[in-house]
């Protein structure tokens, strides 16, 4: 979850979000603090009563777009940049402390992944905003979190490592301002840097303008990783994405830049990506019920546990896009119970993406959501034709550097 970008910066009296917890010039601990430990994960009084209002206020957002585009969208990650097919490997000879749930063992599976903007807004692609990625592993073995049969796990991702939803009174309060400035951006804006944790607020405002292929991606909140507990990050590991890292989009550039230059370079080059670990040593400097406070990676650093890794193919596929929109749900409470979703964060999207799920599928005429079990039962051809569609080009919309 996400909320609109914000073109402006701090003015409140003080700042709390992204400062490290005075602990930057002293050594990791070197132990690893397992999942179920004191202090991990701490209830606040009210919280399961502010995220059912949480869920309310996002269902809102739902029909207010519906009231402008006639078709339902999701509460968060509303605009699909491209969806991809893929593999991903875990590696071999992982430590203990990485060799862990779904990574225990080394292994090959596939994989369906989904790019996408994440504002409850829609807004254009050449002004700098939060994206991300979602992704669906298929053939992973152990018991799920929601007792259902199908060998999935979901992992969702944002391109910056903290998030201003930090904790469900905080995302009533920011999700409250956005309604009542649903048609007013600015003074929505200037609401967020008036706030005491405006350094958080307003973070994704400044956000780089980068292409969907060059981006870092962040889980921004701690799972369960097996015993232990682990924030993830996906980065770009092909040298053709690592150069596009510093090439911004230009603000005259198309509004749907995105999905045009991610379709182009994913049908020019191999795609590839590291999938990474971030293990939980201190409590203090790593707080997992507040996600506004960033997990230093010099000192907590990623570690390498698997990788991502897509050939050529077209990502503007549109049965496989609008099947994505409207059937199926990408949401890490979906998967093993060694990867349990921790934190205030987790126990508010539990709710609320169930309640969007819900309401989306209603409002446009579905009966459930489609869970499939293996790449067989996604409506995209191998390989991928690369189709012509009417004013986007497959080829030759965009060029890409190499």
């Amino acid at each position: 979850m996400s909320c609109p970008v914000q073109h402006t910066v701090q003015v409140g009296d003080k700042a709390n979000g992204t400062t490290k917890a005075n602990g930057q010039d002293k050594p990791a601990p070197g132990e690893y603090i397992k999942w179920d430990a004191e202090g991990v994960e701490v209830k606040q009084p009210g919280e399961a009563e502010k995220i059912k209002e949480v869920a309310a206020q996002f269902n809102r957002f739902q029909m207010m777009n519906f009231n402008e585009h006639m078709h339902c969208l999701r509460g968060t990650h509303l605009k699909t940049q491209g969806c991809v097919l893929g593999r991903f490997t875990v590696k071999d000879d992982l430590p203990a402390h990485l060799a862990q749930g779904m990574f225990a063992k080394p292994g090959s599976y596939d994989v369906i992944m989904r790019y996408s903007s994440l504002t409850p807004k829609l807004v254009p692609d050449n002004i700098s905003a939060p994206r991300g990625i979602g992704m669906k592993i298929f053939g992973i073995e152990g018991e799920k979190l929601w007792g259902e049969d199908k060998k999935t796990q979901d992992w969702t991702f944002n391109n910056y490592p903290i998030l201003e939803l930090r904790d469900p009174q905080t995302t009533y309060d920011i999700a409250d301002s956005l309604e009542r400035n649903w048609n007013d951006l600015p003074t929505f804006a200037k609401e967020q840097g008036e706030r005491v944790d405006a350094d958080v607020a307003t973070y994704a405002g400044g956000l780089p303008r980068q292409h969907m292929v060059a981006m870092k991606q962040w889980s921004q909140s701690a799972y369960r990783h097996g015993d232990y507990v682990a924030k993830y990050g996906v980065f770009p590991l092909a040298s053709e994405q690592v150069s596009l890292e510093k090439t911004i989009i230009k603000e005259d550039d198309p509004i749907n830049i995105l999905s045009q230059h991610t379709r182009d370079f994913h049908m020019r080059h191999k795609v590839t990506y590291s999938f990474c670990a971030q293990l939980l040593q201190s409590l203090d400097e790593q707080p997992v019920d507040d996600i506004g406070i960033e997990w230093d990676e010099k000192k907590y650093p990623m570690e390498q546990i698997a990788t991502l890794e897509f050939e050529p193919q077209d990502s503007w596929l549109p049965e496989f896009r609008v099947w994505w929109d409207d059937r199926i749900t990408v949401n890490s409470w979906h998967g093993l119970k060694e990867h349990q979703p921790l934190g205030s964060t987790n126990r508010m999207r539990r709710v609320v993406y169930a309640e969007s799920r819900k309401l989306r599928l209603k409002v446009n005429g579905h009966r459930d959501y489609i869970e499939p079990a293996s790449l067989n039962e996604v409506p995209a051809p191998i390989p991928a034709p690369q189709l012509s569609l009417p004013l986007q080009h497959a080829t030759n919309t965009i060029e890409v550097g190499a």
